[in-house]
């Protein structure tokens, strides 16, 4: 009886054990974050998996993001002084160095959105210092002090992350890192 009391002690016991971790395990982080220079590099999950890296920082009322999702590069720019038409897609022309680039920046109410899907301008973001936004009205002057080392950092998130990797132990959570 004595054997059979501490044997439901200790299964009671790991079981209350298994449960905390897995109650623990079960709130998913989403967001981890590294910082490169001026630069944060975070990770960001929906439903428990993986959705994309981004690159952020500030410049003064500016906010610059770069996302590395599936769908490729993007540039999010915002600001709490706009008020744009949301969904409207306004022409801008790209500056990065010597290089231009004529593209869309689709709007919501405080942000814009500018894929890059042009591989060349892309590599010439990484050499660039300041990256030229030019408008109708006004041309933004997004600086990119340490943007190479960032760059670099959010695809190294972009692959590690986005890989099937198979769980060598599936009662331990994968680490998540930028």
């Amino acid at each position: 009886m004595r054997m059979l009391r501490t044997m439901s002690c200790v299964t009671l016991s790991f079981a209350i054990g298994l449960t905390a971790s897995v109650g623990a395990q079960a709130e998913p982080r989403d967001h981890e974050t590294v910082s490169v220079g001026p630069w944060t590099i975070a990770t960001t999950y929906k439903a428990n998996k993986f959705d994309n890296c981004t690159m952020s920082r500030s410049a003064g009322d500016l906010g610059i993001t770069f996302v590395r999702a599936e769908d490729g590069l993007s540039l999010v720019v915002d600001s709490p002084k706009w008020k744009l038409e949301r969904g409207k897609a306004y022409p801008i022309r790209l500056i990065a160095g010597a290089h231009a680039l004529e593209a869309k920046a689709l709007a919501e109410t405080r942000s814009v959105t500018v894929a890059l899907a042009d591989r060349p301008f892309n590599a010439r973001l990484r050499s660039s210092s300041v990256l030229q936004v030019q408008g109708e009205g006004a041309t933004l002057r997004l600086p990119l002090d340490r943007s190479s080392a960032a760059l670099e950092r959010l695809d190294v998130c972009f692959e590690k992350n986005s890989r099937d990797a198979v769980a060598t132990n599936p009662f331990v959570a994968r680490t998540r890192s930028p």
